[in-house]
């Protein structure tokens, strides 16, 4: 939650979550468990905690525990997660401890009361450092523990990812601990099943109730259903079933306009047209990828805004013109394949800042010693990147647009190191 800029988005992720605890509160599920990413960012906009909170309370008033790990969003090594915070509240537990006895980690359990099920797991860490746990996991203790066993976990399965979500680290299946009854995991915005052991145990990645991707939007628009899994156990506490319940908040419509050679002008006339066909769009995401090549002129040429206006008067409730795969004839293309968007970052600004080159059209000798300084090799890597880090930040709860604005260009002049007297000098 909280991970779209576009306030409907944001809203629509709520409002999957408030589906999703009313229909475990309809079926009287015993508990809940929550494998991670609950939100964005270790520390989010409080507006979404207390709504989430809000949620969560009817599900706890109820007599529903809830259980959850952390996942590679809402973990942080430096600073307290808004996940710690509300475990301290006790709206929910972690069963996440773990002691670190002869360089083994030895996982605790939690017990869950109504039931008697011992829940415990591994939360997800940033870039995958999590995956280095498993190795030296005492699986041996997890799995001699009597009982009826949950284990909870936040890392892609090297065996069961699709190979288009087969970046970065992962695990292999033999690094689970046998002998439980459930498995679920987070990470992956992809449904998985899959029979465990000897079939009387399953492994399950629901995916995200609604998304936080553009990806995410697109696969929906293709099919991927969206939900969560209610798992069912008889009364010798063996698995009769793994129900999945889709959540669905509003429709999605995804077009592709493919781009062969054509000018600016020829794809707006595609655009034209594709939009001009398109009828009944009320409350609904709509989606359009254009991919290719033009014969001339820059993506940039193109008055997207204009052709967003137009959507935006048939009363979409959203709509993306996703460009990313659009190049100009003279264009380089980069393909970078990362863990997560700021290795994504890192590298396409690494990319870039090899490939950037003073304009020698530029005779002023101070900002040419500026930009040698500032924007040129192992130096332009540390500036885009700690701009990037300065243009991201968010508006302060009751700050003003105009302090907001004043204070992130404040911070950007820093970073470039631009005082009053250079900023006389040099063209920003």
């Amino acid at each position: 939650m909280g991970a779209w800029r576009n306030p409907k988005l944001k809203e629509i992720n709520l409002k999957a979550f408030q589906q999703a605890v009313s229909i475990c509160i309809d079926e009287k599920v015993d508990f809940i468990v929550i494998t991670g990413d609950f939100f964005d960012v270790s520390v989010p906009e409080l507006d979404h905690v207390k709504r989430a909170v809000d949620i969560m309370r009817v599900a706890t008033r109820q007599g529903i525990e809830i259980y959850m790990i952390y996942g590679s969003h809402d973990f942080t090594a430096v600073t307290v997660s808004i996940i710690d915070i509300l475990h301290s509240a006790g709206l929910f537990l972690k069963p996440v401890e773990f002691e670190l006895i002869n360089e083994k980690i030895q996982l605790k359990f939690i017990q869950d009361k109504k039931t008697s099920f011992k829940i415990t797991g591994l939360s997800g860490r940033k870039t995958g450092l999590d995956s280095e746990y498993y190795y030296i996991l005492d699986r041996g203790a997890l799995e001699s523990e009597e009982g009826l066993k949950i284990f909870l976990f936040h890392s892609p399965i090297s065996e069961l990812t699709p190979l288009d979500l087969a970046h970065g680290e992962s695990i292999r299946l033999s690094l689970l601990p046998k002998g439980f009854l459930y498995y679920g995991g987070g990470h992956l915005h992809r449904r998985i099943e899959h029979k465990h052991d000897d079939g009387n145990s399953v492994i399950v990645y629901p995916g995200p109730l609604f998304g936080s991707t553009f990806t995410d939007l697109e696969d929906t628009a293709q099919g991927e259903r969206r939900g969560f899994y209610i798992i069912s156990y008889d009364n010798e506490k063996e698995l009769t079933r793994a129900d999945f319940r889709e959540v669905k908040i509003v429709d999605i419509i995804f077009k592709t306009i493919k781009v062969n050679q054509n000018t600016v002008r020829q794809v707006e006339d595609k655009l034209n047209s594709i939009i001009e066909q398109m009828d009944d769009l009320t409350g609904k995401i709509v989606l359009i990828k254009i991919i290719g090549i033009l014969s001339s002129g820059k993506r940039s040429d193109i008055n997207f805004s204009r052709f967003e206006e137009r959507l935006s008067a048939k009363c979409v409730l959203a709509s993306f013109i996703n460009r990313t795969n659009l190049v100009s004839s003279e264009t380089t293309p980069l393909k970078v394949s990362a863990v997560s968007i700021e290795d994504i970052e890192r590298k396409v600004i690494k990319e870039r800042i090899a490939s950037f080159k003073i304009d020698p059209s530029i005779s002023d000798y101070k900002v040419k010693n500026f930009i040698q300084s500032k924007l040129i090799s192992e130096q332009g890597e540390s500036s885009a990147n700690k701009l990037l880090s300065a243009l991201k930040k968010e508006k302060i709860e009751n700050e003003t647009v105009h302090d907001f604005e004043k204070r992130v260009i404040e911070e950007g002049k820093v970073v470039m190191g631009l005082s009053e007297t250079e900023d006389s000098n040099v063209n920003r």
